[in-house]
């Protein structure tokens, strides 16, 4: 089901929303809603498949209580289709399923239930992330960023899609190549606030498989005790 709410200014963030739980998906639109965010809501999988070809949100929000596969499935679906940060919401603590989520491309899990203030208060604080100012384009040896696809392009000469912290954290590396960032500043710069190291550990994971794998650069960030380094070739 898609719900329609008031017609908003179309340069205004949009927030889009997957929710099947009737009840609930309303009350997170106007919550997003009253603090001047567009949410885009749906309460049906299939639906928000479609609609993540039709639509270009600058915030992702997933709040299914559908099977884990299902979730997966549609996370995919909005990380081939968007660099925009994801956030997933889920009924229990299952750490298999959120390793497998952050791989898929989520920037962040949340584990329910959760309060309407905690909701709001990280839809704020991933906006203020999302729609800062535009990064410009970097380039440090053979490897070059390009924000506007929010992606990477490596010796291969194909272009490597990032999730929004993967992109943040590489931007942040490449600005000062080969000095050591320590992982409580970049947890501060890339996440915008005290974030987890663990988290920080999976990123750093995920970004260096995808530039070996995909980018065919291999030892480009390096760690160092207590922070990472980007090694210029």
């Amino acid at each position: 089901m898609t719900i329609n709410l008031p017609h908003i200014q179309p340069n205004t963030p949009r927030v889009f929303i997957v929710c099947d739980q009737d009840a609930t998906a309303p009350i997170w639109g106007y919550i997003i809603r009253d603090k001047g965010l567009v949410p885009i809501l749906e309460t049906s999988v299939q639906r928000a498949m479609e609609r993540s070809v039709e639509e270009i949100p600058d915030l992702i929000v997933i709040d299914l209580n559908a099977p884990h596969p299902q979730r997966m499935e549609l996370c995919r679906k909005f990380r081939s289709m968007s660099a925009s940060p994801i956030l997933l919401f889920l009924p229990y603590n299952n750490e298999m399923e959120i390793l497998e989520a952050y791989q898929t491309g989520v920037d962040e899990c949340v584990i329910k239930p959760i309060s309407p203030a905690i909701f709001l208060a990280k839809i704020i604080a991933w906006s203020r992330r999302s729609w800062a100012e535009p990064m410009t384009p970097r380039q440090t040896g053979r490897l070059r960023l390009d924000p506007s696809h929010r992606s990477a392009m490596g010796s291969n000469k194909q272009e490597v899609k990032l999730t929004n912290l993967e992109f943040r954290l590489l931007h942040l590396l490449m600005s000062r190549p080969g000095y050591v960032f320590p992982a409580e500043e970049i947890i501060q710069t890339v996440w915008g606030t005290e974030g987890d190291v663990a988290l920080l550990k999976n990123v750093v994971y995920r970004l260096r498989k995808k530039l070996e794998e995909d980018a065919g650069d291999t030892h480009l960030i390096k760690t160092w005790p207590g922070g990472y380094s980007f090694v210029e070739d």
